[in-house]
């Protein structure tokens, strides 16, 4: 029987290191073509791809004012995300610090250099 609980409990303990499926709406206001999109724990720097699901018809980029779920695995208790954007045109940008637990939708845009998240 303590053999039993003991392994219910480092199950349970082990719980909080598991990866949530989650996903958001990212809006293209940056004014050009993204062909892909990574995430990454805010300031840590270890980007996750999007998972695009293979059933699902997709273009292969997201044109400039359009919209793309994005896919991915979400660490337990982690909300905030910094998101890269690599364009059409080879260059890429980073949006820091975007919370995705508490908005289905962000606006990610570029003014010149300024790169700048709106969400809801």
């Amino acid at each position: 029987m303590r053999t039993i609980i003991a392994l219910a409990a480092l199950t349970l303990a082990a719980a909080p290191a598991l990866a949530e499926d989650w996903d958001f709406v990212l809006i293209n206001g940056a004014g050009k073509p993204i062909k892909t999109i990574e995430l990454a724990p805010a300031g840590s720097g270890n980007w996750i791809p999007n998972k695009v699901d293979p059933e699902m018809k997709r273009e292969g980029t997201t044109k400039a004012g359009g919209r793309t779920t994005v896919h991915f695995d979400k660490a337990t208790g982690q909300c905030r995300y910094d998101i890269k954007a690599t364009f059409e045109d080879a260059t890429s940008q980073i949006w820091t610090a975007a919370n995705i637990c508490d908005n289905s939708f962000i606006t990610v845009k570029l003014a010149g250099d300024k790169a700048t998240i709106s969400a809801s």
